[in-house]
């Protein structure tokens, strides 16, 4: 867990582009800037495979396996980086704009990144997704905060293979392993609900 610290420490002062692999997950992995840490959670501006900015993430580090810096995909995604930057999409959603402002937001309170996102998500009626030991493993779900409470959350996911169903489930805080937003697919999901249930958002 130092050793997962220390690389993120120098990945913030460096400002390097990593790959994140959470535990379990040999091959698959994050990319992204990491922004800032606390004592249990990172977050980080991910990146997607066409350079664009994807959201901001927040990342329970216990969940981390380990954090890499330049290696050749890396390399690779920096190039394709520039190449989003000098054709104008890589940051489509004014992601920069927002982590700013939430950054602005942490720093004022004493909450913990993760609460932070989940709060900024929930006062701005912003989609969410979460994942971690929520029910199973690795379960992932997108939707919106219904309520908020001390230990957990009041979660409204959206199944998208049966829109007429309005799932809702408590997740505990210590539950949660990642939580993300402000990405392409949280920004899908709300045109989904936007157009089939407008209603539900509180």
């Amino acid at each position: 867990m130092s050793a997962i610290r220390d690389d993120l420490a120098k990945a913030i002062k460096n400002t390097n582009l990593v790959e994140i692999y959470s535990k379990g997950t040999n091959e698959q992995f994050s990319v992204g800037y990491v922004i800032q840490q606390d004592e249990k959670f990172v977050l980080v501006q991910a990146v997607n495979v066409d350079g664009e900015l994807d959201g901001l993430v927040v990342f329970r580090k216990a969940s981390l396996a380990r954090v890499m810096s330049d290696t050749d995909y890396l390399k690779s995604m920096t190039t394709i980086i520039a190449l989003a930057k000098q054709r104008g999409y890589y940051d489509v959603w004014n992601t920069e704009r927002l982590m700013n402002k939430l950054l602005k937001k942490h720093n004022k309170t004493k909450h913990s990144l993760l609460k932070t996102l989940l709060k900024q998500a929930f006062h701005h009626d912003q989609v969410i997704q979460l994942s971690g030991r929520i029910k199973k493993h690795g379960d992932s779900y997108a939707g919106f905060i219904h309520s908020e409470h001390k230990k957990y959350i009041e979660f409204n996911y959206v199944d998208m293979f049966d829109l007429a169903k309005r799932p809702q489930i408590a997740i505990r805080y210590a539950e949660i392993d990642e939580a993300s937003f402000h990405s392409f697919e949280t920004f899908n999901t709300t045109a989904v609900i936007e157009s089939f249930m407008p209603g539900d958002f509180h």
